[in-house]
């Protein structure tokens, strides 16, 4: 049977839909111009947020510093919320159904960009002091700096990475006229603070503003990485896309020719530039992927419509990357031999719950995966795979199930393959990447198995109103301010063993102290200092005193045998009979 579209249909002892309700009367946003300007409100507000960080002067390599500029970034998160939710309130209060609807979109909009835009206002704070980026010029970064230096030079760069971030990178770093190992820092906080606005507008498109704010927000914030942030920020982009893709598939009988062209064209621009950023997901999705075009197909009801679909979208993804894809296929140069052996790598092939990137390792863990509750895994596991049983007995027919559930499920196919060859080969191969993949595909069946389940209650209930809206955005408010919080602490400068996110961060720091000039003082040098006078010993006060009779007897003089060995301190002074006090002339006369 073929997958269905549509959400599952609620039960038949539900009321008819109200139009006071925000869930019928905001729909996915399908007009370009609505579309636009919750866009422009999303990034607007991410780097306002970010932008206002740069009044937090502190320093953050010391602790009291780093829980000053948190406070702060949740200070400022706090009070736009408050004012968002208090907007949204006093709109519902007036009874209004178009203007709540259109309130709503703007604040959630906004609050996806204040989920983000506070990590990227974290990432700035922390690198305060520092024109250098997350690592300095160590690691990829340092990669990434050489490629830059060698496209600026017109050298070639390695065919087998993708060259659409490097030319951003060179872009970038003429326009604002910094040399690349400064410009990096730049490209770090605005990828970081992108992540919120793309997952929103991405989700926009097949979900309502307080769904896309729940599920695409949240299924974004495990990917959220500040060093390398444009892999991850496609992946978050790509699977949304993938899904409108097969849903144009499969409604390709009420389609002109006309807007298969259209729709053909957009497809082929979005997934070449998304593999010119990064062609990792494409290696990881495309056997789900290709299971789910061959279910959906109308092969017999519209095989000409598919020839057009599958003819323009190819002809124009090729335009675009013929040249890298032909690196990738034909140059012997590009051929990947991953024997890189981290932190990921030693892993249990299973655990998918958390993803620590390429570093060496993490400070403060003393067992990695964590011991779970239930048989060694942990409870956010449980409840995935609970979410996951939950979508697929609640959407078996739609074709969110039919797309992801065949692309997880290539994914852990390939991962254990390569995993299964690495003692033989010495390989790696990549396959820690699939990690994030799958983590993405189980956050979001898991939430939409809520939003089925929330099909199924009631229109007259309160959760269906606009008072569900309004809780529904203070438990998102509350989510998020927490969640940077705690994502920008991971990034504050600390120096440990082994290295965390922080160390990239005190990285940064190293790398700036040791360019800068050191400050120097003359000093004397020590053959030419003058020796300090020996002082002369106090004496007695009897030894100043006359004697009477009879003039003291002089100190007898120094033999070889009693001489002191060294001339640099004055010889003990006798406490039975102290010397005479240096003559200064004449010795005076006796008294009578």
């Amino acid at each position: 049977m073929t997958p269905s579209t549509d959400s599952p249909s609620p039960s038949t002892d539900s009321p008819s839909p109200s139009p006071s309700t925000l869930a019928e009367v905001d729909a996915p946003i399908t007009g370009v111009r609505a579309w636009a300007f919750e866009a422009m409100v999303s990034f607007g507000t991410a780097v306002l947020f970010a932008a206002s960080c740069i009044a937090i002067r502190v320093y953050t390599p010391n602790r009291a510093g780093q829980i000053s500029a948190l406070s702060s970034m949740a200070l400022r998160f706090c009070v736009l919320a408050i004012v968002f939710i208090a907007i949204l309130y006093l709109v519902a209060k007036k009874r209004n159904d178009a203007a709540f609807a259109k309130t709503t979109r703007w604040v959630c909009a906004a609050l996806a960009g204040m989920a983000t835009g506070m990590i990227g206002g974290g990432v700035l704070v922390a690198l305060r002091g520092t024109p250098y980026g997350l690592n300095a010029m160590g690691g990829d970064a340092g990669a990434l700096i050489s490629w830059t230096y060698a496209i600026h030079r017109g050298d070639e760069i390695p065919p087998m990475y993708p060259p659409l971030a490097l030319h951003i990178f060179h872009k970038y770093s003429h326009l604002v006229g910094l040399p690349p190992e400064f410009s990096l820092k730049h490209l770090q906080i605005l990828g970081t603070l992108a992540f919120g606005p793309f997952a929103y507008l991405s989700w926009r498109l097949l979900l309502s503003p307080t769904w896309a704010l729940g599920i695409g927000v949240i299924s974004c914030l495990p990917l959220v990485e500040p060093y390398k942030p444009f892999p991850n920020l496609m992946l978050v982009v790509f699977l949304p896309l993938a899904l409108l893709f097969l849903r144009t598939i499969q409604g390709l009988e009420a389609r002109t020719t006309r807007q298969i062209a259209k729709a053909a064209t957009a497809y082929g621009l979005a997934f070449g530039v998304m593999f010119l950023m990064y062609s990792g997901w494409f290696k990881w999705a495309a056997p789900g992927l290709l299971v789910t075009t061959l279910m959906i197909l109308p092969w017999r009801t519209a095989r000409r419509h598919c020839f057009y679909l599958f003819a323009i979208t190819g002809a124009v993804f090729l335009v675009i990357t013929w040249r890298h894809l032909g690196g990738l296929l034909l140059d012997p140069a590009s051929k990947i031999a991953d024997n890189y052996i981290y932190f990921d790598t030693k892993v249990e092939p299973m655990y998918f719950a958390m993803w620590r990137n390429d570093l060496p390792g993490m400070a403060g863990v003393g067992q990695w995966p964590p011991h779970g509750e239930l048989g060694g895994v942990g409870l956010f596991t449980i409840l995935l795979i609970i979410g996951f049983g939950m979508a697929m007995a609640l959407g078996h027919k739609t074709l969110l199930v039919a797309c992801l559930v065949p692309m997880m499920l290539g994914a852990w196919l390939s991962r254990f393959w390569y995993a299964h060859l690495m003692w033989e080969t010495k390989l790696v191969q990549l396959y820690p990447r699939t990690t994030p993949l799958i983590l993405y595909c189980m956050i979001v069946l898991t939430g939409y198995a809520l939003y089925w389940m929330f099909q199924r209650v009631p229109m007259s209930h309160p959760l269906r109103g606009r008072t569900g809206v309004l809780g529904a955005v203070c438990a998102l408010a509350f989510l998020y301010c927490s969640t940077g919080s705690a994502l920008s602490e991971r990034y504050m400068p600390v120096s440990t063993d082994p290295p965390g996110p922080g160390w990239l961060t005190m990285n940064a720091y190293q790398a700036n102290w040791a360019s800068k000039p050191k400050r120097r003082q003359s000093e004397a040098l020590p053959w030419v200092r003058r020796v300090a006078p020996t002082p002369i010993p106090a004496l007695a006060p009897a030894a100043l005193a006359p004697a009477t009779g009879a003039a003291p007897a002089p100190a007898p003089a120094p033999t070889a045998a009693t001489a002191p060995a060294s001339t640099s301190a004055p010889a003990p002074v006798p406490t039975s009979a102290p010397s005479p006090a240096p003559s200064m002339g004449p010795a005076p006369a006796p008294a009578p």
